[in-house]
């Protein structure tokens, strides 16, 4: 049952490999396991592994229970949120809220724990494993089963490992869906090379006998051998085995020549001939070994650019939908495949990157699109965040803070203009009024000025009349004006006085009497002139 779910299920003993740190399994091969449903077979040596993990884990989980005061039970689960996501348990307790895990015991690892600095081979399980469990925390263990070589520490989720969990995981079901077998790498190994003959020579007095003619030969056909392209693999397999016969004889060249010149000393037709057939393999050995090398990099170029098209395709994808550029991954596919030496580990490496790089963009356009949604409540102020592609990445909580705040001063600002637009309004009306009047007290241009100048004299020449003692009762009212000391004035204050006089007897005569007020104006004037 353990292994049909397996096949179905996403485990969390799975989980780094997933991610692409695992130390036993690339994604890659993990990806084809879920596709094709091979396992690998494990063989003796892993089954007696298996075994004595188990054995140390039995005896373990008492040391554990001792620790935490709680029975722990071996479990299987599957994820309430994601049914597709499986982890199994050393141990969980009753209530669910402790998970137990145990590693046997090595040096390396143990340190780790005892560090409580775990890798993340390990990591990846423990964060499913509390993701499916809904546990509070994992203790994790490792040891021989024995108290003596016995570490533990506790794990707590992280909550970003747990979103790129997530994301891994889903990247890795899009990656399944669309899984295309590839085909199996083949280590090809060179074709048998013939080696060059032995050259040999022997001296017969002054004179020296070799088999150099037919060693040149030979050489001469391999080095034309050399020059041809390298088209398949095969081809590629074979010119480096070619450098290396090349090396060889190159090497066995000089020691024959060093060897010679210490027996004879006229053979300078023969040294010629050796320098010339060294200098022909050497060049040929240096031309194959640039192919080699330029084959190489073509296919590390093809591997990277491939994995970059991928990644380069999908943030156009996500920068359309979030309507912002998405910024570059961190996660470098160039540095991934560095110090990869065959085909089959250069393109692991690259597709764990490719997928690390999506997995990373998704995490980023989530946040995006979350925050655009917050935008969405308040369309009505979207002129604000012009800058969408500057702030779109922020933390939700932070876009959300930041929201409120533009708008909060934008409104704030918006009350200032319109009271500031209402007072210059006000002012402006005032103004109007006050010209209005001033306009109307303005003084009469030069060409009324001297009808106005009649007016008031004619006023005058009434009030004069109007101050003659033409009545009876008038003569008795004046003879009984008791006299007055005398005040003398300059002219000028004498005639204003006459004026203003004159002035208030033309608005007698008009009925200023019969006026509002006039009354209390005239009881006025007699209440300030008693009282002085």
């Amino acid at each position: 049952q353990w292994h049909a779910l397996r096949a179905t299920k996403f485990t969390a003993s799975e989980s780094s490999a997933m991610m692409g740190a695992s130390k036993y399994q690339s994604r890659d091969a993990l990806l084809k396991q879920k596709a094709t449903g091979e396992q690998p077979e494990v063989n003796s040596f892993q089954e007696k592994i298996f075994a004595r993990g188990h054995t140390a884990e039995d005896s373990a989980r008492p040391l554990v229970e001792k620790i935490i005061d709680e029975e722990l039970f071996p479990a299987t689960a599957i994820s309430d949120e994601y049914d597709w996501m499986l982890a199994s348990f050393d141990g969980i307790t009753l209530f669910e809220d402790i998970v137990f895990e145990h590693k046997l015991y090595n040096q390396n690892l143990y340190e780790q724990v005892l560090n409580s600095d775990l890798e993340p081979h390990y990591y990846w399980q423990l964060e499913q494993q509390l993701l499916v469990s809904g546990a509070e925390k994992t203790i994790f263990v490792c040891s021989d089963g024995t108290s003596e070589n016995f570490a533990s520490c506790e794990y707590v989720s992280v909550p970003e490992r747990r979103e790129q969990l997530i994301a891994g995981w889903l990247q890795f079901q899009k990656d399944l869906a669309n899984y295309e077998q590839k085909e199996d790498v083949i280590i090809l190994e060179a074709e048998p090379i013939r080696d060059l003959p032995a050259l040999t020579y022997k001296m017969d007095g002054l004179t020296l006998n070799s088999n150099f003619d037919i060693f040149k030969q030979a050489t001469m056909a391999l080095i034309e051998k050399s020059k041809l392209p390298i088209k398949t693999d095969q081809e590629f397999a074979d010119a480096e085995q070619l450098v290396k016969v090349f090396k060889g004889a190159e090497d066995k060249l000089k020691a024959l020549s060093e060897q010679v010149l210490g027996e004879v000393q006229s053979i300078d037709a023969f040294i010629k001939e050796l320098k010339f057939i060294s200098e022909q393999i050497r060049q040929a050995r240096l031309a194959a070994d640039k192919q080699v090398k330029s084959r190489k990099d073509e296919i590390r170029k093809g591997i990277l650019n491939n994995a970059n098209v991928k990644i380069q395709q999908h943030l156009n994808a996500l920068s359309l939908e979030i309507k912002a550029p998405m910024p570059i991954p961190t996660v470098s596919v160039l540095n991934a495949i560095k110090g990869k030496k065959t085909v089959q580990s250069l393109e692991e490496a690259a597709d764990t990157a490719a997928a690390q790089a999506l997995v990373e963009a998704d995490l980023l356009a989530n946040k995006a699109k979350e925050n655009y949604a917050t935008l969405s409540t308040h369309a009505e102020y979207q002129f604000l965040f012009n800058d969408w592609a500057a702030i779109c990445f922020k933390d939700t909580d932070d876009f959300s803070a930041l929201v409120k705040t533009r708008i909060a001063d934008h409104k704030a600002a918006e009350d200032i203009r319109l009271e500031q637009e209402r007072q210059q309004m006000q002012i402006e009306a005032d103004a109007k009024a006050q010209a209005k009047v001033e306009a109307k007290q303005e003084i009469l241009p030069a060409s009324e000025e001297s009808k106005q100048s009649d007016v008031i004299a004619h006023a005058l020449e009434k009030g004069k009349a109007a101050l003659l003692p033409t009545t009876l009762a008038h003569q008795i009212e004046t003879s009984e004006i008791k006299a007055v000391p005398m005040v003398q004035m300059t002219a000028k204050e004498a005639n204003y006085l006459r004026k203003r006089d004159a002035i208030l007897t033309a608005l007698e005569n008009a009925g200023v009497d019969n006026w509002s007020g006039y009354s209390n104006a005239v009881a006025e004037i007699y209440t300030e002139g008693s009282a002085n």
